[in-house]
């Protein structure tokens, strides 16, 4: 019986200098995140940009410290997903409820 070895590709994980760069980015992200509460605009878009801001610092925070970003794309699938929809739903019942403006 013949078994099949499947090779398991490595990709680099980050060192410590990533680390401290991908620190660094998190920290500009908050930056602007607390600066968006002080510019007189319209409520609607700060809230879409603080939105999307977050996004962006959860994706890098679960990429690089969770190491999902280097496990096998299904795990992402897994824990994607679910997210798209909750981040969906939330963003609709607030707009259902008035409450994504205030």
């Amino acid at each position: 019986m013949a078994t099949e070895h499947i090779e398991a590709h490595e990709e680099s994980h980050p060192g410590p200098r990533q680390y401290v760069i991908i620190g660094i980015i998190l920290v500009v992200i908050t930056g602007i995140e607390v600066g968006l509460f002080y510019i007189e605009a319209n409520a609607a878009l700060i809230v879409w940009l603080l939105i999307l801001s977050s996004l962006a610092k959860f994706l890098i925070v679960v990429g690089f410290f969770m190491h999902l970003k280097f496990d096998d794309r299904r795990f992402a699938l897994l824990f994607f997903f679910p997210l798209l929809i909750m981040v969906s739903l939330v963003v609709v019942l607030m707009a259902l409820f008035s409450t994504l403006t205030r």
